[in-house]
């Protein structure tokens, strides 16, 4: 059942109070009536003490159980949130609870001691220098992923879905950056720019909290790493704390009450006070955790930020994620002490760390179990380029492998030894790697699931609406396949019907354009369903030597060629709609192999820019959308719907048809896709179009150096693709929600302007 506005207001003042709530707030009003209205923001040019009115009015009727006039709701949301729980300036190094024009901020009647009191300003002033912004070092539609703070000897802590907008890998092991993009950390941002130092190693992803562990170089002396907590931040309820990061407009506030909140400046460094409300289930990366919780008045971009206890100085807690009037998530330090891995980085906790025991070992069991990413990047550490997890500098390896020698000269020994010279290289940057190198592979196993006649068909599992129910112990729900607005545009199937099954997705054509209207897939990062059966080889080349196919249960007049790809002189690459690695999973290897294959149907084809869909290339781009949803899912299962946006003005291509022929067929200039993901509270469904850039030459199509990206309402994708989503998907949608922007912000996405 959805919330209230009303029901979620009460219940923020119950638990920034104590569960002492409205009659609390009625106290603390009289407080600011008798002095401390002078720090509220005027609005609509000085209506303060009529707005404060009003607010009072509100919180009365709350007390009283009586109804609450929307203006009253505005008014005291936007007087009684700041007061609580104010955002205050940090400026070289220090910070007031006044502006730093002189004016009052809100809350300063409750925490005026951050500042009257020496010590505890002491001690909040000591962190400051070693928090930082995480800068994006690439040409890139958002300027920064979050904050990060030195934990230590060149150490950085911040969220793992932070570092994955320019890292990908899982644990401690195959880290590295995606092709073209670097990050740093700017430690002052805050009315100005300051050093960016670069992060130039990725040390740990954690596969099961929303942490991750940077290295730079470079950093000064009076950047001194921040002293972890090793008590639970989960076991301190009511604990003072501070958040000290780099707060953003986030969709989730009120327009108006943000604006007040922060005064218009977002994206600087910023003082958040609050208090700790123990623990509390939410969803991360396909799982529940038990994360400590907050009420500062944190935005998205805080991800990353330290809370630091009051009392001690110490950080207790990592903030990832958190939910305007409910709760804010953390990872508690205490818990990161009982990981001996994260410990063995040598990071700077308040005393001595137990290294366990813990109750994610199996997560980190399936991290190390992970293949390396196909299309290693090197990655820079002291001045030299190295494979991550290969050691550099190794001596010359005794069985077949490849040297550098200091000549210049490669070697392969396979065991053919094979010398090639390269030119004189000075001896100083001589570099020993150790290399495996496959022997001759046997032929794929896929061509043996080619469907030959109908029959082959048979068993194939389509898409099942259940799907987000398995993974996890939270109440079923059901995600229904689109449809159709118009069904007489689809594509009638030989046998009757117009739908295609699939293994793991299926999909609609569209008669006219000869391609899917949409497609319906189940996903899932399930180890035991990605590497059923141990000994199998796993990799894309392993399973299937790929080649493209019609269907036989579907007249040839409705489906594009293959040839119409593969002798069109380079102009397009033949494009999944549904990903090939997305339906590559199954309970036994050979319904892996059954979706891997039965994604090379042409019906699964569309002309498509190269790179544009490739994620298993090395580029992020938007077949990584998914990846991007799953940080804020429950379990580790998404449904997925995509397909092209099919218009009336599409640039039409005439090529290669069957048996000699000519075809024509319009190429679509922007794609869609629908993610739904399960989350503790039901479902959450995400909209995307991505548009290819088609130039005016008359093969050559290429697409820009940012792909185009939105995130869309899922009613405006229906009007634009005439295919209809279920009521439940749009209730779901979460275009206007914390969660949509994130995600929007991680993907590199923009968000449309809603239509009116």
């Amino acid at each position: 059942m959805p919330v209230s506005r009303e029901q979620r207001i009460r219940q923020y003042l119950d638990l920034v109070t104590g569960g002492e709530g409205t009659e609390s707030v009625l106290a603390n009003m009289e407080t600011m009536a008798d002095g401390a209205l002078e720090s509220l923001a005027p609005t609509d040019g000085g209506r303060t003490e009529a707005a404060f009115e009003s607010a009072r009015a509100g919180a009365e009727n709350l007390a009283r159980g009586a109804e609450v006039a929307p203006d009253q709701l505005s008014d005291l949301e936007a007087i009684i949130i700041p007061e609580l729980r104010p955002v205050y300036d940090i400026k070289d190094g220090t910070f007031t609870t006044l502006t730093f024009d002189g004016a009052p901020t809100p809350g300063h009647s409750l925490w005026t001691k951050l500042t009257s009191e020496a010590a505890l300003k002491q001690r909040i002033e000591a962190a400051l220098p070693a928090i930082g912004r995480i800068e994006l070092l690439w040409n890139t539609n958002i300027p920064y992923g979050g904050t990060g703070f030195v934990v230590g000897r060149n150490l950085l802590m911040t969220n793992r879905h932070v570092v994955q907008i320019f890292a990908e890998g899982l644990g401690d092991r195959n880290l590295q950056f995606i092709n073209g993009r670097a990050a740093g950390i700017d430690f002052k941002r805050d009315s100005a720019a300051g050093n960016v130092f670069k992060i130039h190693n990725v040390r740990m992803i954690h596969p099961y909290w929303d942490m991750a562990i940077l290295e730079v170089e470079g950093l000064p002396d009076n950047i001194k790493p921040l002293s972890l907590a090793v008590a639970d931040a989960r076991d301190m309820l009511r604990q003072e704390v501070v958040a000290i990061g780099y707060p953003a407009f986030d969709n989730r506030n009120a327009v108006d009450v943000q604006n007040d909140l922060m005064r218009n400046r977002f994206q600087v460094k910023r003082l958040q006070p609050g208090m700790l409300q123990g623990g509390f289930g939410t969803e991360s990366f396909g799982k529940i955790v038990n994360a400590a919780t907050h009420d500062c008045s944190t935005t998205g971009g805080n991800s990353g930020t330290a809370m630091i206890n009051l009392a001690t100085g110490e950080v207790v807690a990592l903030h990832f994620a958190g939910r305007y009037l409910e709760r804010n998530y953390a990872a508690p330090t205490g818990a990161l002490a009982k990981d001996q891995r994260v410990v063995d980085l040598g990071l700077n906790f308040a005393s001595a760390a137990s290294g366990g025991p813990n109750d994610w070992g199996a997560w980190w069991n399936k991290a190390d179990s992970a293949s390396p990413a196909e299309g290693v990047n090197l990655i820079e550490v002291g001045g030299v380029k190295r494979i991550p997890g290969v050691v550099t500098q190794a001596p010359p390896p005794t069985g077949g492998g490849v040297v550098v020698s200091p000549g210049g000269s490669v070697t392969f020994e396979v065991p053919l030894r094979i010398t090639v010279s390269l030119g004189a290289t000075p001896a100083h940057e001589a570099v020993t790697e150790s290399v495996e190198l496959e022997a001759a592979k046997p032929t794929p196993p896929g061509g043996a699931f080619v469907p030959k006649s109908v029959a082959d068909y048979d068993g194939y599992e389509g898409y099942d609406e259940k799907f987000l129910s398995g993974g996890t112990k939270l109440a079923p729900v059901v995600v229904p396949m689109p449809e159709a607005t118009d069904p007489s545009v689809l594509a009638p199937l030989k046998a009757g019907g117009t739908r295609l099954d699939y293994q793991n997705f299926s999909l609609k054509m569209h008669a006219k354009r000869r391609l899917a209207l949409f497609t319906a897939s189940n996903v899932t990062e399930e180890s035991n369903l990605r590497e059923p059966e141990k000994g199998r080889n796993y990799s894309r080349g392993g399973l299937f030597s790929e080649r493209w196919f019609p269907d036989l249960r579907l007249d040839d007049k409705y489906q594009i060629p293959d040839v119409f790809y593969t002798q069109d002189q380079g102009a397009f690459d033949k494009g999944h709609i549904v990903r090939r690695d997305d339906v590559a999973w199954g309970s036994t290897f050979e319904l892996l192999l059954r979706g891997n294959v039965c994604s090379f149907h042409v019906t699964n084809c569309s002309p498509q820019v190269e790179g544009y869909n490739r994620s298993d290339s090395g580029e992020k781009n938007w077949g990584d959308l998914e990846n991007h949803v799953l940080s804020e899912a429950a379990s580790e299962r998404l449904c997925v719907f995509a397909g092209p946006v099919l218009a009336e003005d599409d640039r039409t291509f005439a090529g290669k048809g069957p048996r000699g022929t000519s075809l024509r067929a319009p190429v679509p200039r922007r794609f869609w896709k629908v993610v739904v993901a399960r989350v503790s509270d039901g479902l959450a469904s995400y909209g995307f179009v991505l548009e290819q850039d088609l130039t005016d030459t008359e093969l050559e199509f290429t697409v820009a150096e940012e792909f185009i990206g939105a995130m869309y309402p899922l009613t405006e994708i229906s009007e634009m693709t005439g295919v209809s989503f279920d009521q439940s998907l749009i209730d779901a949608d979460q275009y206007d929600t914390v969660r949509g922007t994130e995600i929007a912000m991680r993907a590199g996405s923009r968000k449309r302007k809603k239509k009116d």
